[in-house]
């Protein structure tokens, strides 16, 4: 728990320090923030209370639960039927994951594309679990990539937190096992690790 509350609190700094800098050596904003998925709870405790606003940021948050659950509403049976569908399976969760992030642009455009607050925004998505097993953190930042919102005042594209649950590989870069399954291995999509 400790080591998660320093990482937090080493990001929050580097977002206030380097703001202008994070994407730079990756061409993308994304900063992943893999935890282990058994800490859940606490993770999102610890992260509502060190990723909070101040002068400097303006956090946004959006659940990833709450945003696949509506972008399907009423459309469950359909969506079962061509997942169970062989010949259209990986189809159907492309097309569901470009809706997912379709869906995840309008929410971060109307969220932090509009200057409500003092402070540089910032997007923190949770909740990153519902994506499986349809999608994972990588697919969905591929699609959400030349969609991203940009701050109103600076134009610049506007840094993404994604806390996502997983396990780092000993000895490598820029990998995760999401939801700590050693068979979903996957690279950031153009993004650093906090």
């Amino acid at each position: 728990m400790n080591e998660l509350a320093s990482r937090l609190d080493y990001l929050r700094e580097r977002l206030r320090t380097a703001y202008d800098g994070i994407g730079h050596s990756s061409g993308r904003p994304f900063v992943y923030f893999v935890y282990p998925p058994e800490q859940e709870r606490a993770m999102r405790r610890m992260a509502e209370e060190s990723l909070h606003d101040d002068l400097a940021l303006h956090f946004h948050w959006i659940d990833l639960l709450d945003l696949t659950i509506t972008t399907l509403q009423g459309q469950e049976e359909r969506r079962q039927e061509l997942l169970n569908d062989s010949a259209k399976g990986s189809s159907a969760a492309e097309a569901i994951t470009r809706l997912w992030a379709r869906a995840l642009a309008k929410a971060m455009l109307a969220s932090a594309g509009a200057p409500s607050r003092p402070g540089r925004p910032v997007v923190v998505l949770k909740g990153l679990a519902a994506l499986h097993p349809l999608a994972n953190p990588t697919t969905l930042m591929e699609q959400v990539a030349e969609q991203e919102p940009r701050d109103p005042l600076t134009n610049q594209m506007i840094p993404i937190v994604l806390l996502v649950p997983g396990v780092r590989p000993p000895q490598t870069s820029r990998c995760y096992h999401f939801l700590g399954l050693d068979h979903l291995r996957h690279d950031f999509y153009r993004g650093e690790e906090a």
